[in-house]
């Protein structure tokens, strides 16, 4: 059985010690959902179970206790997009990848961002589905929410093209913010800049961004060697 316990993410860390243990719990949290993620096997759940005073909790491949919840799932077969528009087979997402490719380079190469940083969010935000709508209103490959394409101009976010152009200048956007760290503006990609700037320039610790950066960021690390010479 895989697990790690760490302290409770919900809770600011103030002293010194406790940020270094936040820290080091993203990142041991970080690779094991890398790990599940990466894997061509059967559905793993990870859960998370609390210790007895309820405020210290375990991840885990497994229940360990009364108070084990699954976390996060992991399918090998299979990518369920952040979207929630229904799980896309690996092949299908292949073919769909491979049709916005010449897309996302064009408009990689347009605002200086990575192609595969784009692809990567593009493919767990939406599985490549440019019709994609999450129950908060996100839209198209990118989710890009429609006041954060406001920013930027007028855009219709269900157009291939326009939705991954403002998407595209958002995570630009990020990246400048947050002197280039992918970890940072992958983070507020989900959460939002300021989350990030509240948490002290660190992943904040909800669990829906500390889910989301891995996935994002091993995917990422994935397009980065394929594209390599």
């Amino acid at each position: 059985m895989l697990s790690y316990r760490g302290e409770n993410g919900e809770e600011t860390m103030n002293s010194t010690r406790g940020e270094g243990r936040a820290r080091a719990r993203q990142f041991m949290l970080g690779a094991m959902l890398c790990a599940f993620g990466m894997a061509q096997a059967e559905e793993t759940t990870i859960y998370r179970s609390y210790d007895a005073s309820g405020k210290v909790p375990t991840y885990s491949d497994r229940p360990i206790n009364r108070t084990s919840h699954p976390f996060a799932v992991f399918d090998g077969t299979r990518l369920w997009p952040r979207s929630g528009s229904g799980p896309v087979s690996l092949p299908q997402l292949a073919a769909r990848r491979h049709a916005m490719e010449p897309l996302v380079q064009r408009v990689a190469n347009m605002h200086g961002v990575h192609a595969a940083l784009l692809k990567a969010v593009i493919e767990v935000e939406s599985g490549f589905d440019a019709q994609a709508r999450s129950p908060k209103g996100a839209i198209g490959l990118m989710q890009v929410m429609p006041a954060t394409a406001a920013r930027y101009g007028q855009f219709d976010l269900y157009s291939p093209e326009q939705n991954v152009d403002v998407g595209a200048r958002y995570l630009r956007d990020l990246l400048r913010m947050f002197g280039g760290d992918v970890r940072l503006a992958v983070a507020a990609y989900n959460a939002g800049e300021n989350a990030v700037v509240r948490s002290g320039r660190r992943v904040p610790a909800y669990q829906e961004t500390l889910r989301y950066v891995p996935m994002v960021l091993e995917r990422y690390r994935r397009f980065q060697a394929q594209a390599a010479p």
